[in-house]
């Protein structure tokens, strides 16, 4: 009896000691913004906050600077997420994209009737296989896994046999010239491929250079290679790009007017542009580079886990203590430990090693996130609990 009541002890103490194992935090994978922000969580859901004019949060719409964070409905799990103008998209671990939001132009990827909004997720028909999305303004684009892409939207008049189509392309459709694909940017209008065999493809207008040939033509372009060779990260915002090299350089070509092209000159409206591009020649040790599509700016990570920027700097957007509407020469952001980082709208957001998110940028989003008043000129830790749903 004494050796059973020993045992039972035993069995009791060691079920006191197991550890208990506790349920693994969730934490943002992925941000995407216009005037909204698309957060994707670790767990595959996505949270939506900021603007909600056109139901793009996915809720009632409402006119109001900054609604907060709420779960979207989505039938799976969300593998990334994209933001146009009043447009949002969700790619799901089934390969579908689900659309919510404005769809005047088409952009829900279906012709809608009446009502030109949706404030659920409803799946695009037809779209399958799809490996990235990528929203800019009105417009959306596709990479399928069979290495082509589709676009849809307010698509430009070249890419719809000369004559515009008012309002828009609603049924994704392919864009000739592009297969092999890896990974896309920009938009329907001005963008780039990387593809898998190492090259870039560089399409849309061309009148100061914004395509890097080396030369400007003033119709818009065909899918052409680009004679840079080895890129690993490609931008592009306000008819400039960047581009990041495998040996860690950082190449900028295009239209200057926001000073986009870091080399400490802001052009005017004569200026003709770049054609051919030139180095940066401050950051030899480059990793990626990114473009906020309305705070038209560029930010760079490098190797030791900082960021560099440059560019538009009105809302404080670089994150660089940059007053004034622009800053020509990049400048270091005091924000070490940088292992991801987003831009949009008229903001920038990274996330540290520790897990932390950090936002700088235009001042409904410090409001809404942050709770002060005023543009954000420098990084800000962001509480977690303005990000998950309440």
């Amino acid at each position: 009896m004494k050796r059973w009541l020993t045992l039972g002890l035993i069995l009791a103490f060691a079920g006191a000691a197991s550890p208990v194992h506790a349920q693994t935090p969730v934490t943002v994978v992925e941000i995407a913004a216009s005037l909204h922000m698309l957060v994707l969580l670790s767990d595959g859901s996505v949270v939506a906050l900021g603007e909600n004019r056109s139901g793009q949060l996915g809720r009632p719409k409402a006119i109001r600077r900054f609604f907060p964070a709420a779960r979207v409905p989505l039938p799976a799990k969300a593998v990334q997420v994209a933001a146009g103008e009043d447009t949002s998209f969700a790619l799901l671990d089934d390969g579908t994209v689900w659309a919510w939001g404005r769809g005047y132009y088409g952009t829900l990827g279906v012709d809608v009737t009446g009502a030109t909004e949706r404030h659920t997720p409803e799946r695009i028909p037809k779209l399958e296989g799809v490996s990235q999305i990528v929203a800019d303004g009105n417009t959306a684009m596709a990479l399928m896994g069979d290495g082509t892409v589709r676009a849809w939207g307010e698509l430009p008049a070249f890419l719809t046999g000369g004559r515009a189509a008012y309002p828009g392309v609603a049924h994704p459709m392919p864009l000739p010239g592009l297969e092999n694909v890896a990974r896309i940017t920009g938009a329907p209008s001005m963008g780039f491929a990387l593809t898998k065999d190492g090259r870039v493809l560089g399409w849309g207008q061309n009148n100061r250079g914004s395509l890097g040939l080396g030369h400007t033509t003033p119709d818009p372009q065909r899918p052409t290679e680009l004679p840079l060779k080895d890129v690993v990260s490609i931008a592009t915002v306000a008819g400039a790009a960047v581009a990041v090299t495998r040996d860690g350089r950082v190449w900028s070509w295009g239209d200057n007017g926001q000073a986009g092209l870091g080399n400490g000159l802001h052009a005017d409206t004569s200026d003709p542009g770049q054609p051919t591009p030139q180095p940066v020649k401050s950051i030899s040790d480059g990793v990626e580079v990114r473009a906020g599509s309305y705070g038209r700016h560029f930010i760079v990570r490098r190797r030791n886990g900082t960021l560099t920027g440059w560019g538009n700097s009105d809302w404080g957007q670089l994150g660089a203590a940059v007053s004034g509407d622009h800053q020509p020469t990049p400048r270091a952001i005091a924000l070490p430990g940088v292992e991801a980082y987003w831009l949009g709208g008229n903001f920038s957001v990274a996330r540290t090693k520790d897990g932390a998110i950090w936002f700088w940028g235009e001042q409904s989003g410090a409001q809404g996130l942050l709770g002060v008043k005023g543009n954000q000129r420098v990084p800000a830790r962001v509480p977690m609990d303005t990000l998950l749903p309440r």
